[in-house]
């Protein structure tokens, strides 16, 4: 009897300490691009309600199939931006979710796959004249912004960067589905790449190995690689002009299994210069300052260090003694960010 209520005690007791734990929040938008109502997640970088960062802005990843990816890229996107040594910055996630997956990723109509298809043209207006002005208009924006999606969703990504260049920033395409309609886009690239300059936008394109696992029987796997090759052969031949790509194979990965590490190579890709030394801050504050200049030449955009980051490293400052260079470090951060507060006590 004794241990039976020992167990209650217990239990009651990790009940009351139990506590949700919420990663984003769901939307919805009424679109009339596609006559329907749409959902989308959005993931908020966690000091993004603290009133000390009030002015701060932050780019946008817009990710697809945002159902199945949303909980691990924002898990991936928290763990790189944080920290001393953070690779890229703290952004802002929104996931859309699916209603009709091939209507809205596939570029043309095929009548013989036995599914809907078509429809990127009508589902990419949706995200640039309804989804893209709402985010903006709710939230602190930047004004960079990424595209990210796998397999269809690559498909769709590598479309929108070589038929409407400027939509985003950069494009991170996940084993594009470049087989789609006898490799229509592949055997038009040549006419892309001669034509278009990209002004700095960037591309990462993972390339999975289709033949991993591959049934003898399976011809898809067979076009899907031949599309993929034949695409990156015809890149390297003549090289899109402007555009910062690169291409990465993943022999030990296959369709599926490449999404998680394609994340991490794709944003450490994109905002490749972004890392700063905090060692080298912390010696010579004004580091930081040139550092996020050749950041934003490289990047096509103005980008400052972010407030929260500079917080910690004149915190860091403090507790180690180096007021003098913390002092300029919290000036530099007042100086980027006139409308927030950093002046520490020990500096009034």
């Amino acid at each position: 009897m004794k241990f039976a209520i020992v167990y209650i005690l217990l239990f009651l007791s990790v009940c009351t300490y139990a506590q949700d734990i919420n990663i984003g929040f769901t939307e919805t938008i009424q679109s009339e691009q596609l006559q329907e109502k749409r959902e989308y997640l959005v993931y908020l970088p966690e000091q993004y309600s603290n009133e000390k960062y009030k002015s701060q802005q932050y780019p946008v990843i817009y990710l697809l199939d945002g159902e199945k990816f949303f909980h691990v890229m924002s898990g991936i996107v928290k763990n790189l931006s944080t920290g001393y040594y953070p690779v890229m910055p703290e952004c802002i996630i929104v996931a859309i979710k699916n209603t009709n997956r091939s209507r809205d990723l596939t570029p043309t109509q095929v009548s013989d796959v036995g599914y809907d298809s078509g429809g990127a043209d009508t589902f990419s207006s949706f995200i640039t004249t309804e989804l893209m002005p709402k985010i903006n208009k709710t939230y602190r924006t930047l004004g960079y912004n990424v595209l990210v999606g796998h397999s269809f969703g690559g498909l769709f990504v590598i479309n929108t960067l070589f038929k409407n260049t400027n939509t985003f920033n950069a494009y991170i395409a996940i084993d594009p589905s470049l087989w789609w309609d006898n490799a229509l886009f592949v055997n038009q690239l040549d006419d892309y790449l001669q034509t278009t300059d990209f002004n700095k936008k960037a591309l990462f394109l993972a390339n999975a190995n289709a033949l991993l696992y591959k049934n003898k029987t399976a011809k898809q796997d067979d076009a899907h690689s031949n599309a993929k090759e034949l695409a990156i052969e015809k890149m390297n031949i003549t090289a899109p002009k402007h555009l910062n790509f690169n291409i990465k194979y993943y022999p030990e990965e296959d369709h599926g299994s490449v999404v998680l590490p394609a994340f991490i190579d794709g944003f450490r890709t994109v905002f490749k210069g972004y890392r700063v030394n905090v060692k080298e801050v912390m010696n010579n504050p004004a580091v930081l300052k040139t550092h996020f200049q050749m950041v934003s030449e490289n990047l096509g955009i103005n980008f400052k260090s972010q407030c929260a980051y500079i917080d910690r490293v004149v915190d860091l400052m403090i507790e180690r003694d180096l007021l003098d260079h913390a002092k300029i470090l919290n000036e530099l951060n007042m100086e980027l960010y006139p409308k927030n507060d950093y002046l520490k006590t020990k500096f009034k």
